[in-house]
């Protein structure tokens, strides 16, 4: 009896035990939440953004909803992709209803990552910072967190399941990702992600069951530049490559049977990491030590197999890095440094964020610069639509500008006017020479109209064989000003 009676008090002494440590863990939990609930912040931002079609006019603002994390007392991270164009950022706290004024610090479209910053005196007291980390263990549940408008904390739960490098929504770069599956809820606005107490990562995008974050890794490396005096950023692919699995090439190029490894250079861009070492049909074999194997993939100590682009962009700009290819049947070893191909300086730019566009209006004639929004003006699946040649520059040599032609400069409509009659139907077509001189900037339109003062005419011609376009120069600053009268263009021409 006396043994039922102590076998029955240790059982409810273990009971009570397991029911204190559960307490103390959901306790735990509670208060991890409530620290990262003070770190939500909600994000509104008014977009005042250039029409792409007639780019002296503003488009109607609109509104942008994200949603933000405290990494400083008064610093918020979030995603790039709904600031582009901001002229007016506000943000709601935890403890506030109220909107507080934020400034963007930095904004980097290659990472699609944003730092804002706040006022001190715009709030009692400091925000909750949160340290993200660089773990990753898949498998892992994660919980999604964001503030909504009303300052509600809203959740959501998923499993970390891979990490992959994907295609950036604000750059021609792919960057590394982490993929969140089963998601009970969809979201992907720069929502926070963790687990066990640990940012793991913010959300930037979603599919009908999964949601990519960008990982805690590349946040690091953004927030360990962002505070610097200057903003360097980090290093872009300066390159393209094919799976190499063909044995005949490999052969053709005089490898060893027995290497199997190494992806084939495909082409090679103007400026970019490895851009001034590489060469094309180089076998890339390495970079930093770390093999690369046919599919451009390397093996990652945490992530597995993930694409080799993710070794160029851990570097900052400037630092030195180091490539082995195969080339002319021997194994090279060479040096090069890290380098960024800006959006700004490709042949067709990939986004133009943050400026009006450029362009010059002439006797009703409209030149713009030809870039990635230009051609978006064509709708879903832009890319089936627009005239080939525009496609041709775009999808083939926007990575490949020269020291000579900067920009695809196009006539890309015409302003109906008494001095352009039989031309109004001409447009989406590129300007090869004005007044004889190569148009291979923007700028050069400028120039040009300088050039043999004593003609009457300026004379235009255009690639594709096109008909020669000539402007009499008679009466044509009037007519200029008449036009933009017309049709309200404060002014005829913008060029940087």
């Amino acid at each position: 009896m006396k043994k039922q009676i102590l076998l029955t008090q240790l059982i409810f002494a273990l009971l009570l035990s397991l029911s204190c440590a559960r307490s103390r863990s959901v306790q735990t939990s509670g208060e991890l939440s409530a620290t990262f609930d003070k770190s939500l912040v909600y994000i509104n931002a008014s977009i005042d953004q250039y029409d792409g079609f007639q780019p002296w006019k503003r488009s109607p603002s609109a509104d942008s909803v994200c949603y933000g994390t405290a990494v400083g007392p008064c610093q918020i991270l979030t995603i790039a992709e709904p600031l582009a164009n901001a002229s007016l950022v506000q943000i709601k706290i935890h403890s506030s209803g109220q909107f507080i004024p934020a400034a963007i610090k930095v904004i980097d479209y290659d990472l699609n990552l944003c730092l804002l910053e706040i006022s001190a005196d715009s709030i009692s007291t400091p925000l909750q910072t949160v340290i993200f980390t660089e773990e990753f263990k898949k498998g892992t549940e994660l919980q999604g967190r964001w503030l909504s408008s009303d300052a509600a904390v809203k959740t959501s739960r998923g499993f970390l399941d891979r990490a992959m490098v994907l295609p950036s929504p604000t750059s021609y770069q792919r960057t590394l990702s982490f993929v969140v599956s089963n998601v009970s809820r969809q979201t992907s606005r720069g929502e926070l992600y963790t687990s066990d107490g640990q940012a793991i990562g913010i959300a930037y995008s979603s599919s009908e069951q999964d949601v990519f974050l960008i990982p805690g890794e590349k946040i690091l490396q953004f927030l360990k530049q962002a505070n610097h005096k200057e903003y360097i950023g980090y290093g872009t692919t300066g390159f393209n490559y094919f799976e190499f699995l063909d044995p005949t090439v490999r052969k053709y190029l005089k490898m060893p049977e027995d290497m199997k490894d190494g992806c084939l250079v495909s082409s090679v861009y103007s400026k970019g990491t490895g851009s001034e070492s590489l060469k094309f049909n180089d076998v890339l074999l390495e970079i930093d030590g770390y093999p690369i194997n046919a599919f451009g993939r390397y093996q990652h100590p945490l992530y597995g197999e993930i694409s080799f682009e993710h070794l160029l962009q851990r570097h900052v700009v400037g630092e030195p890095i180091n490539f082995v290819v195969w080339r002319d049947g021997k194994r090279l070893e060479l040096s090069a440094k890290s380098q960024r191909f800006e959006s700004s300086e490709m042949l067709v730019p990939y986004q133009q964020y943050d400026k009006q566009p450029e362009y010059m209006v002439l006797g009703g004639y409209v030149f713009q610069k030809l870039t990635r929004n230009y051609l978006r003006l064509w709708g879903d699946n832009w890319s089936g639509k627009v005239p080939p040649h525009l496609l041709h520059y775009y999808r083939d040599l926007s990575l490949k500008s020269d020291e000579k032609r900067k920009d695809i400069v196009i006539l890309s409509f015409v302003l109906p006017s008494e001095i352009n009659l039989g031309y109004q139907n001409l447009g989406r077509i590129v300007v090869k020479t004005f007044n004889g001189m190569e148009t291979n900037k923007i700028s050069d339109l400028i120039k040009a109209q300088n050039l043999f003062p004593d003609s009457p005419f300026h004379v235009i011609e255009f690639e594709q064989e096109y008909p020669t376009l000539v402007i009499p120069k008679e009466k044509l600053s009037q007519t200029n000003q008449a036009i933009a009268e017309l049709y309200g263009i404060q002014k005829t021409e913008n060029i940087y």
